[in-house]
C-alpha cells in the first residue's frame, strides 16, 4: 500500500510530456462550445449593411404597369398603355449614416472577439485554479498516508519488540484508516474538478505554468480609475453598443423624410380605331414632406435605445471597477495569508520533531504524537493551499484588470 501511495504522489509531482499554456486552454475552450458564429453573424450584417450603403439605390426599386381600355364601354379601341420603373433615391447624409452603422457593427465584431475570449478565460482560469487547489489538497493527503502507514510499520515493529503496547499499534491503524478515508475523498473531489475541466476545455492537461503575474495594464487608464485600461474587454464591448446605437440615432435622423422616388417610364395611347398610337417617355419625382409627427416616434426609441446603452456602459465600468477593487483585496488578503501560513508550518514541524523525539525515548504517548501529527498535516495543507490561493488571487486580478491570454 505505501508502494501505491508513493505512486500516486509521484503522479502528481510528475511533469506532463506536453504541457498546455493557459492560451491553449482558452482556445479549446472556444472551440468546444463554438463562439466563432456568433462573431461571423455579426460579421455577416455589417457587410451586408455595408454593401447596401455603397449602391445607388436607398431601397427595392419597382416596377408599375397600367392599362386603361374602352373595351367594356364604348369599344372605340381607345387605349392607354403605361409602365413605370420605380427608383427610391438617397437623401443626403443617409447613405454615410448606413455606412456608419456597418462600421459601428464591424467594431462590435472585432470587441465581441476580445469579449468571448476574456469571458472564457475568466472561466478556464477558475477551472484550472480549482483543478490545482484539490490537485494540492489530494497531494497532502497522500503525503499524510505515507507518513501515517510510516508510522504504524515502526510502532508495528517496536510492538513486536515488546518497546510498546498492542493499544498503540490498534491507534496507529485506525489513523492510518483515517487518512485512507482523507485520501479518497481528496480523489474524488480531485476527479470532479478535473472532469469539469476537460469538459470545459477538452484538454486533459491543466496550464503550465498556472501561475500568473499580474503586470501593469497596457492599455489608457479611464477617466474614473487609474488602473482600469480602457480597451478592458468590457468597456469595449460596451464602446461599441453605444457607439452602434449612436450610429442607428444618426440614420433616423437621416431618414426622417423618406426617400425621394424618381419614376422613369414609358407611355403609349390610342384615341380610338384608325387612329395613330402615340408613344412618350414619362419622368416622375417623388418627395416626401418629412412631417415631424410621422418620424418623431423613430427618433424617440433611437434616443432612448442610445441612452439606455450610455446607462449599461456606465453600469459596466462600475461593475469592472468593483471586480477590480475585489481582486485586489483578495491578492493583499492571500499573501497575509500565505505568510502567516508558513509561519504556522515552522512552529508546527518543529514541534513535530520534539514530540517524535520525545515518543522514541519512551517520553511521550502516542495520542500526544499523533495529535502533533495532526496539527503538522493541517498546517502544511493550509500553507499549500494558501499558496494556491495567491496564485489564484493573482489570476482573478488579470481577470479583473481585462487580460486575455494570447
Amino acid at each position: 500500500m505505501i508502494a501505491l501511495t508513493l505512486t500516486l504522489l509521484a503522479a502528481l509531482t510528475a511533469t506532463p510530456t506536453r504541457a498546455v499554456t493557459l492560451a491553449e486552454a482558452v482556445t479549446g475552450a472556444l472551440q468546444v462550445e463554438q463562439q466563432e458564429s456568433r462573431v461571423a453573424a455579426l460579421r455577416g450584417e455589417s457587410a451586408a449593411i455595408r454593401r447596401q450603403a455603397g449602391g445607388l439605390l436607398a431601397a427595392d426599386p419597382a416596377l408599375r404597369a397600367k392599362s386603361v381600355s374602352d373595351a367594356l364601354t364604348g369599344n372605340d379601341g381607345a387605349y392607354e398603355l403605361e409602365a413605370m420603373v420605380d427608383l427610391p433615391l438617397w437623401m443626403p447624409g443617409q447613405r454615410s449614416a448606413s455606412q456608419g452603422i456597418a462600421t459601428a457593427m464591424g467594431n462590435q465584431a472585432d470587441a465581441l472577439v476580445r469579449l468571448l475570449r476574456w469571458e472564457m478565460a475568466g472561466r478556464v482560469r477558475e477551472a484550472a485554479w480549482t483543478t490545482a487547489l484539490a490537485q494540492g489538497r489530494l497531494r497532502q493527503a497522500a503525503a499524510a498516508l505515507a507518513a501515517a502507514r510510516s508510522l504504524e510499520q515502526d510502532i508495528g515493529k517496536r510492538t513486536m519488540a515488546g518497546e510498546l503496547a498492542r493499544m498503540d499499534l490498534l491507534v496507529a491503524q485506525q489513523d492510518t484508516l483515517t487518512r485512507e478515508v482523507d485520501l479518497q475523498a481528496a480523489q474524488l473531489d480531485y476527479n470532479q474538478a478535473i472532469q469539469s475541466y476537460i469538459h470545459l476545455t477538452g484538454l486533459r492537461t491543466v496550464p503550465e505554468p498556472l501561475v500568473e503575474t499580474a503586470p501593469p495594464p497596457s492599455g489608457t487608464p479611464t477617466e474614473a480609475h487609474a488602473d482600469l485600461p480602457a480597451d478592458h474587454p468590457l468597456l469595449a464591448s460596451s464602446d461599441g453598443a453605444v457607439a452602434k446605437a449612436r450610429a442607428e440615432r444618426e440614420r433616423v435622423h437621416s431618414q426622417r423624410r423618406g426617400n425621394p422616388l424618381l419614376s422613369l417610364g414609358a407611355k403609349r395611347v390610342r384615341d380610338g380605331r384608325g387612329s395613330e398610337a402615340a408613344d412618350a417617355l414619362q419622368l416622375e419625382i417623388s418627395v416626401p414632406f418629412g412631417l415631424t409627427s410621422y418620424s418623431a416616434p423613430a427618433i424617440a426609441l433611437a434616443e432612448r435605445a442610445y441612452t439606455e446603452e450610455v446607462t449599461t456602459r456606465r453600469r459596466t465600468l462600475i461593475e469592472a471597477e468593483h471586480a477590480l477593487e475585489t481582486a485586489r483585496i483578495e491578492v493583499a488578503g492571500a499573501t497575509e495569508a500565505l505568510a502567516l501560513a508558513t509561519r504556522r508550518q515552522t512552529v508546527t514541524q518543529d514541534a513535530v520533531q520534539l514530540v517524535r523525539r520525545a515518543f522514541n525515548l519512551g517520553e511521550s504517548e502516542l495520542t500526544t504524537l499523533l495529535q502533533a501529527q495532526e496539527r503538522a498535516r493541517q498546517a502544511s495543507l493550509d500553507l499549500e493551499l494558501r499558496r494556491l490561493e495567491q496564485g489564484r488571487a493573482a489570476a482573478r486580478l488579470n481577470q479583473a484588470l481585462g487580460l486575455v491570454p494570447e
